[in-house]
């Protein structure tokens, strides 16, 4: 887990734009471990006293804001 901290931090201080990162990691076929590091900073999980989840995703770099939202229908 250090090593993947230690690569990520050392690959993310080499990149000079969100672009180029975006670029990077979308030339591999799907995201790995590493790559997701090199993307998100830290994921916040919420439990709200319905008991539905609030899921943030804090990125590295300068990504304009936005949200989804998704709900389950249940029939």
């Amino acid at each position: 887990m250090r090593k993947f901290d230690e690569l990520s931090k050392k690959r993310r201080d080499e990149l000079m734009s969100t672009a180029e990162l975006l670029d990077e990691v979308l030339l591999e076929p799907y995201i790995s471990d590493a790559n997701m590091r090199l993307l998100v900073r830290k994921i916040n999980v919420h439990e709200n006293e319905d008991g539905s989840l609030d899921v943030t995703l804090e990125f590295n770099g300068e990504f304009k804001d936005s949200s989804s939202v998704y709900f389950e229908i249940n029939d």
